[in-house]
């Protein structure tokens, strides 16, 4: 039995193909914890989120999210949090999020996270 599909919709199954060969095709960055410079990064260092601890070591203030604009578009920034927030779930940490990225885009497109949120407006005036 032959298959035929309508010519008009071609171009969605080759970029459906073609998404899914990429994203096989390339693993995920991993993203390392830097204690020492209060940080999330990339094994290349390049991009990264920095935090603060605060209220007595209780809280994570996620400060600033850096990603070259060389890998921009990636999902970078987004791996980032997660690793941030993993980190402070796993270590009964709250988390601030000063950054921008994290309080204007990261948290609306990942409500999961919110309940880590810590509950005080401790924001950083960085």
């Amino acid at each position: 039995m032959k298959l035929s599909f309508d010519s008009r919709f071609s171009h969605l199954a080759m970029a459906a193909t073609s998404g899914a060969a990429k994203i096989t095709a390339t693993e995920p960055p991993k993203i390392v914890w830097n204690e020492g410079k209060h940080r999330f990064e990339t094994e290349d260092h390049e991009a990264f989120i920095d935090y603060k601890l605060r209220n007595d070591g209780k809280a994570m203030d996620l400060v600033h999210t850096y990603v070259p604009s060389s890998k921009r578009g990636l999902g970078l920034a987004s791996l980032l949090c997660i690793a941030a927030f993993e980190h402070a779930s796993s270590h009964s940490l709250s988390v601030i999020p000063s950054c921008s990225y994290v309080s204007d885009t990261f948290l609306p497109r990942n409500p999961t996270w919110k309940p880590l949120v810590h509950s005080e407006d401790l924001k950083s005036s960085i």
